[in-house]
């Protein structure tokens, strides 16, 4: 059975033993690959009409060969045998004659497969094509001499001698002659069935199109190649060995198994398909349960000669497709040296290839594990930060600016990726990436850009990665240090991003509010440059409050300034206390999350307010209830605030209701 029958259920291919008893022994099925068309019926995929056609010639073929024998054996066991001394001359030199030919063909019709594969190779194309000819028009004349002789002789039905000595003298002649005409018939029918699908209804190109294989560098030959092994193992084993052969088993044999070149092309049935919208799914799936298949491509990701570089994006493209699907990704990452393959990829003179690597990279650190293999290999992390420089980056200077925004992308996604995962991988993980020294001046770099293909995605990826980075103290005071990164999220939190898509601008100024809160947790030198970037004063924020979009990013940065600005900002920060009104009213109406970011800031302004502003800034309407007054003074309690900032001390309305 094949290796690859003990990683799925049930198996994908059967052998078959060469030798069977009898010609037509019904065969254990196999599945085929099927897909679905639009109405959600499973419909056979396209290879199959040329598995069905191998079929067919193969039964052709074989009843001509049987035919052949057995014409062979009486015609020695029977007439030259039993009849030698009484055949006429003519009847003896058409059996001699018929023999020879029939001899002829099956001498042509043995070589005839292994010269048309040698034709499909590039470097053997002229000879082979000429021989292959050669042999096809020597095979079409022995059987039309065969088909033109045996008729003849059946017609003129004079075999010559006695009564006696023709009565079973012809019937043997007629047996003999009509096998022979019988045989020829069959072979001249096979060929025209060849050259009806493969000339006139040219089958080979419209599977090849169906299978996207046409556009692709050798998918004809691909096809041609898989029809030749298909029809050989019908003639060489049983009729049905070949009916159960499919694209993406083939290139497994073809890849795993074959020669260099058959392993290019092999690789490259395998990208065809996965990139088809139509067999991907059942490709992929079938890629990823044979572990030989996925040894062999991860390998080919490292082939470094410049000859073998297709070879190389088609695996990697492959590899990219299967990444998707995380049980196969896992088991990728299991094979020895796997990530050191992909990362080769990243050290390409290939632009492409780096993208794929990154891509790959990207995909593979949706897993825990996988994240911190990626940051225990030696120089990866450099090497990623690398590509995400816009203007200095690793790719060549000649490359399209589309080429350098995606490597840019991909690079920041795997970063992303990197820096928010959890536990002590990922502490570690954020800590590799601060020290790296172009980590937060790329990313600056990103966030300074402002044309429109650097902006929206790129800008909000570079944003999550400040964010997630400032999750680490140290991280903290580097993104704060490093000129420039401060100011540009104010900017970009403060002022909508100039562009056509609003959610898309809502979500970078939310996610500039979030990277600004982080900073300011915990970290003086970051407050006080946040206060320097709003201006000196916190006016700014304060009016944001009444911006739905980023009121709650707004209200996390005004509560970490008051809490860890430290007293030099005091008379900065007092500025806040012009929110009172906004803050209270929000207390009032909101729920959960945002009720308690408020309740958090509305403790910190306490500080900063005195009883008269206090007084101010209190609702003075009919519903000063009592639990609007207890949600304030659970407040002033938590935060152990001044006795007289409690909004009891400070008295109430006269028009509000006694407790």
């Amino acid at each position: 059975m094949d290796r690859r029958a003990s990683f799925a259920a049930p198996s994908i291919r059967v052998r078959i033993p060469d030798q069977l008893p009898t010609l037509f022994e019904p065969q254990k099925a196999t599945p085929h690959v099927r897909t679905r068309s639009d109405a959600g019926e499973e419909v056979p995929s396209p290879e199959r009409r040329l598995t069905v056609l191998a079929l067919q010639l193969a039964v052709l073929e074989k009843a001509a060969s049987r035919l052949g024998t057995l014409a062979f054996v009486w015609a020695t066991v029977v007439l030259l045998g039993g009849f030698a001394i009484t055949l006429s001359r003519t009847d003896f030199w058409c059996i001699t004659g018929l023999l020879l030919i029939e001899g002829t063909r099956i001498l042509g019709r043995s070589h005839e497969l292994e010269w048309q594969h040698q034709a499909t190779w590039r470097r053997h194309r002229p000879v082979s094509c000429a021989i292959v000819r050669a042999f096809s028009w020597m095979q079409l004349v022995s059987a039309s001499a065969c088909v033109s002789l045996s008729l003849v002789r059946l017609l003129h039905q004079h075999y010559g001698g006695s009564e006696e000595a023709r009565t079973n003298r012809g019937a043997a002649l007629n047996i003999f002659y009509g096998l022979a005409l019988a045989e020829a018939l069959l072979f001249l029918v096979e060929k025209a069935l060849w050259e009806w699908k493969m000339g006139h209804r040219r089958l080979l190109e419209r599977v090849a199109e169906d299978c996207n294989l046409a556009a692709a560098c050798g998918g004809e030959v691909a096809v041609r190649r898989f029809f030749y092994d298909s029809y050989s193992c019908c003639l060489n084993g049983s009729i049905f060995d070949g009916l159960h052969m499919d694209l993406v088993s083939y290139a497994d044999d073809l890849v795993t198994t074959g020669s260099h070149d058959e392993q290019s092309l092999g690789v490259g049935i395998l990208v065809a398909l996965a990139e088809s919208d139509r067999f991907a799914d059942a490709a992929l799936r079938k890629i990823g349960v044979s572990a030989p298949t996925i040894e062999r491509l991860i390998e080919m990701l490292s082939w470094k000669d410049s000859a073998e570089r297709e070879v190389r994006r088609s695996a990697a493209v492959v590899v990219s497709m299967l990444t998707e699907r995380k049980h196969i990704a896992l088991r990728i990452t299991g094979i020895p040296g796997a990530i050191e393959s992909v990362a080769s990829l990243l050290y390409a003179d290939l632009d492409e290839l780096n993208i794929l690597g990154l891509s790959i990279l990207n995909k593979l650190a949706h897993d825990h594990d996988n994240c911190d293999k990626i940051g225990n290999t030696r120089g990866l992390l450099d090497k990623i930060i690398s590509y995400s420089s816009i203007d200095h980056g690793r790719l060549a200077p000649t490359t399209p600016r589309d080429m350098r925004l995606k490597a840019v992308k991909q690079s920041l996604r795997v970063v992303k990726r990197l820096a928010g995962t959890t536990g002590n991988t990922g502490k570690l993980l954020r800590r590799e990436l601060t020290d790296i020294v172009f980590t937060v001046s790329n990313v600056r770099e990103v966030l300074q850009h402002h044309d429109k293909k650097v902006q929206s995605e790129l800008h909000q990826l570079a944003i999550e990665i400040l964010t997630s980075l400032a999750m680490d103290e140290e991280a903290r005071e580097v993104i704060g240090g490093t000129g420039g990164v401060v100011r540009v999220l104010v900017s970009m939190f403060l002022s909508p991003v100039a562009t056509t898509e609003y959610r898309q601008a809502d979500a970078i100024r939310v996610e500039a509010g979030e990277a600004l809160a982080m900073l300011a947790l915990e970290s003086k030198n970051n407050c006080g440059a946040i206060i320097i970037a709003l201006g000196g004063g916190v006016g700014r924020l304060v009016a944001a409050l009444n911006d739905p979009v980023v009121i709650v990013g707004a209200a996390r940065i005004l509560h970490n300034l008051c809490s860890y600005a430290g007293d030099e900002w005091q008379l900065k920060l007092r500025g806040v206390t012009a929110g009172a009104t906004k803050v209270l009213k929000t207390i009032m109406v909101e729920k959960e999350k945002v009720l308690n970011i408020f309740l958090g800031l509305a403790a910190q302004m306490l500080q900063f307010m005195e009883p008269r502003e206090l007084k101010q800034a209190s609702p003075r309407r009919a519903w000063w209830t009592r639990s609007w007054r207890g949600r304030w003074c659970r407040c002033c309690v938590s935060t152990a605030a001044r006795p007289w900032t409690c909004l009891e001390s400070a008295g109430t309305p006269s028009s509000s209701p006694s407790p």
